[in-house]
């Protein structure tokens, strides 16, 4: 399990580690990496230690991007529990890499495949859990909008 971004209040990550802590129980052997750095990376190295996370999960800092988009490569599940967000680029990363997202905003109207949105945090560790427990599961690269695609409506914006 994947999840990056600025160490800031607003990215909720204190919910990545207590959603972690919660799936240690069903999953001991649980693998998970908190890519960044910010101003709030002393408190989560704190929570990780108060629920014994230390052999589960790994606070790296901040990394090159060619190395984070590796780890995409490598999660199963990318977790984004930001308060709030436009049309997370990130996510759209980790979609792009197999991973299955899991975040509280809805980035638009439209159903985006293997994004999942969820309401709390209990919700968040409950379909993290059947995503890793479901051995049918696909793990593919979803490319949402093309390039391509998106350039040509553009276009077509212009054209009148």
């Amino acid at each position: 399990m994947l999840a990056a971004g600025s160490l800031i209040p607003l990215k909720q990550f204190e919910i990545f580690v207590k959603v972690v802590a919660g799936l240690k129980q069903q999953l001991p052997g649980i693998k998970a990496m908190l890519i960044g750095n910010g101003p709030e990376k002393d408190k989560l190295k704190t929570l990780i230690e108060k629920h014994a996370l230390q052999s589960n999960m790994i606070l790296t800092g901040e990394l090159q991007y060619p190395e984070v988009l590796q780890w995409m490569l490598r999660a199963k599940v990318f977790l984004h529990p930001s308060s709030y967000e436009g049309f997370s680029g990130v996510c759209q990363e980790a979609l792009a890499a197999g991973a299955h997202v899991v975040s509280f905003c809805k980035p638009m109207k439209q159903d985006i495949k293997h994004w999942f949105i969820v309401n709390n945090k209990d919700e968040m560790k409950n379909l993290v859990l059947k995503i890793l427990q479901n051995p049918g599961i696909a793990f593919e690269k979803t490319i949402p909008f093309d390039i391509n695609d998106t350039a040509k409506k553009m276009m077509k914006l212009f054209e009148a």
